[in-house]
């Protein structure tokens, strides 16, 4: 064919110094100022896009189930659409939905990553999530690892008459949301099975801290929606305090879905950071469901990021001299950054399993004590303090004794570079030091994962470490394992309504981190012999009905893994709430 006839040459590449710089919807489009949506310019990796966009971990493909129609892709990916349209026409156009989902999850996944020290792999087997931005008409959204996508519904309100349709897929909040699920599949993938009330509750309330502080990263939006006068550039230093910030729409979860899902309209879906502080809430009949659970959480780590962020405004800003807004957004943005860094950093110091509030504050405190032990701005006592006002109390850390010591441990045919890489090698190491580290070896025992990882200081140099977890699982009969306990000087106790035939599955495990020269620094375990939380485990799944089609407990809860978040944000009727 001639030049005529050939497809104009599609260039994958960022423009520019290979940045890659679009736009997104900078909340949702119910946060506006000065009467337009506030939307933000920000940078992604420089990744070779294809249409769709189309990068190297995240596949935006249009398909509306509702309407059985697949929306055909804009032909060049880094056209910024979102720059390019106005207001009136950001929902109805469906480039924009497209773009948003790609940066915002984007941005989240280099987030974890920079946190974390190291690249992260999805909980399914593949390399791409799929991203559906319309994917039915429901006030619904959720992560399907079943399917490997994020499914984004929209809907038509209710009230007022007329109202425009609502797409989830152009809250920020909802994006980032639904993402760190994603995320968090990939880093902990048993934080999903049957447990106690917490770990269902914690995956909810980290999506909920990750989409509320990543908001703060955009310092654009911080800035515009700090109290003040923009044309003087000074702050309203009435309103800058701990309670006034706590209002604005920094602090509120999904805007436009809030107000649109509630009978008779309103604030933001979840405005955690006003849960008054009670320790008595943990145990409190209404915090039992996973999203309200999650609010005690979201509700500590906010109160001590406004906390701190008020704080360091006081330590900056001289007396009789006037608070700038800018200065106000830079002190925001650089506490929340902290703050949920240590919040992503505490991931790879929890237990594989059964996971407590209590394990996630003593995560954030022992895994940011070795990348920051100088805390000159108090983070660490500010949020130990308001874990405590919330009935968090952080247990012990678990440190392993490596020098000087007679019970150290023995590292005796351990190979420092097979640490690293091989769980053969972990699990030889765990075979030796297992008296030491109370792993009991009569019962199953496997090393699941092995992952070295460096994390970069405030001095600058980098701390590097090895990330392990190993399961252990105990299956048989209630009888059976009710006499095995027993047999052990301990007691199982059986919930009323259980057979002795009921088959059951007892779940233990650890996590252990090493440092650079292998040398074991950490043990955070959940012992499989701890009949008390197996007990207390037991007699949760079967009051909620937490069954496999077998009638087994503990082993799943008879669905698949994706409808189970899709049920986890389905609407609650008596409430009101979707998402």
């Amino acid at each position: 064919m001639d030049g005529a006839d050939r497809p104009s040459r599609f260039d994958p590449e960022p423009p520019g110094a290979g940045v890659g710089r679009l736009t997104i919807i900078a909340q949702d489009p119910a946060v506006m100022v000065d009467g337009r949506i506030l939307r933000a310019v920000v940078t992604i990796p420089p990744d070779r896009l294809e249409p769709g966009p189309r990068g190297p971990r995240f596949w935006v493909v249009d398909y509306d189930s509702t309407a059985r129609r697949v929306v055909a892709p804009a032909p060049d990916p880094w056209l910024d659409a979102i720059a390019a349209c106005a207001d009136d026409g950001l929902a109805a156009d469906p480039r924009v939905r497209a773009q948003n989902v790609y940066v915002v999850a984007a941005r989240t996944l280099e987030t974890f990553e920079k946190a974390l020290g190291r690249r992260l792999n999805w909980g399914f087997a593949g390399h791409q999530l799929y991203l559906v931005p319309s994917a039915f008409a429901e006030a619904n959204a959720f992560y399907d690892p079943d399917s490997c996508a994020v499914m984004f519904g929209y809907f038509q309100p209710a009230e007022p008459a007329g109202a425009a349709t609502v797409f989830t897929s152009l809250s920020h909040d909802i994006v980032a949301h639904e993402t760190t699920h994603a995320i968090l599949d990939g880093l902990r993938r048993r934080f999903e099975e049957p447990s106690l009330p917490d770990q269902a509750a914690f995956h909810e309330a980290l999506a909920d801290i990750v989409a509320l502080l990543s908001v703060f990263s955009i310092r654009e939006t911080v800035l515009a929606l700090v109290p003040g006068d923009p044309d003087t550039g000074l702050a309203d230093e009435s309103k800058v305090t701990a309670g006034e910030l706590g209002r604005t729409a920094l602090l509120g979860l999904a805007e436009q879905f809030g107000a649109a899902v509630r009978v008779h309209g309103g604030d933001a879906l979840r405005r955690s950071v006003n849960l008054a502080a009670n320790p008595a809430l943990l145990s409190a009949p209404a915090y039992q469901e996973p999203h309200a659970r999650g609010e005690i959480l979201v509700a500590a780590v906010g109160n001590a990021l406004l906390e701190i962020w008020t704080r360091r405004l006081v330590d900056v800003h001289a007396a009789g001299t006037p608070l700038h807004r800018t200065r106000v957004a830079d002190e925001g943005v650089k506490t929340a950054g902290n703050v949920l860094t240590m919040c992503i950093r505490a991931i790879d110091y929890l237990p594989p399993v059964d996971l407590s509030f209590d394990d996630f504050a003593t995560a954030l405190l022992a895994a940011d004590e070795e990348v920051v032990p100088d805390d000159r701005h108090d983070y660490r006592g500010t949020l130990e303090k308001a874990f405590r006002r919330y009935g968090i109390r952080e247990a012990r850390p678990q440190h392993v004794a490596t020098f000087g010591r007679r019970d150290a441990p023995t590292y005796r045919s351990i190979h420092e570079e097979e640490l690293r890489i091989r769980r053969d090698e972990v699990f030889r190491l765990l075979w030796q030091n297992a008296t030491l580290l109370g792993i009991p070896t009569d019962y199953y025992l496997s090393v699941e994962t092995v992952t070295p990882c460096a994390r970069v200081a405030p001095d600058g140099f980098v701390v590097r470490e090895v990330v392990a977890t190993y399961i252990q699982m105990l299956d048989g009969t209630a009888a059976e394992l009710r006499a095995l306990a027993a047999r052990l000087g301990g007691e199982l106790v059986i919930p009323a309504g259980v057979s002795d035939a009921t088959r059951l599955e007892l779940l233990g495990g650890g996590t252990v981190i090493f440092d650079e020269f292998g040398r074991l620094r950490y043990h955070q375990p959940k012992p499989l012999l701890d009949w008390g939380r197996q007990s207390r485990r037991l007699d949760y799944l079967v009051r909620n009905g937490m069954r496999d089609t077998h009638g087994g407990v503990g082993y799943s809860q008879g669905m698949p893994l994706g409808q189970r978040f899709a049920v986890m944000h389905a609407q609650e009727p008596d409430t009101g709430e979707t998402w």
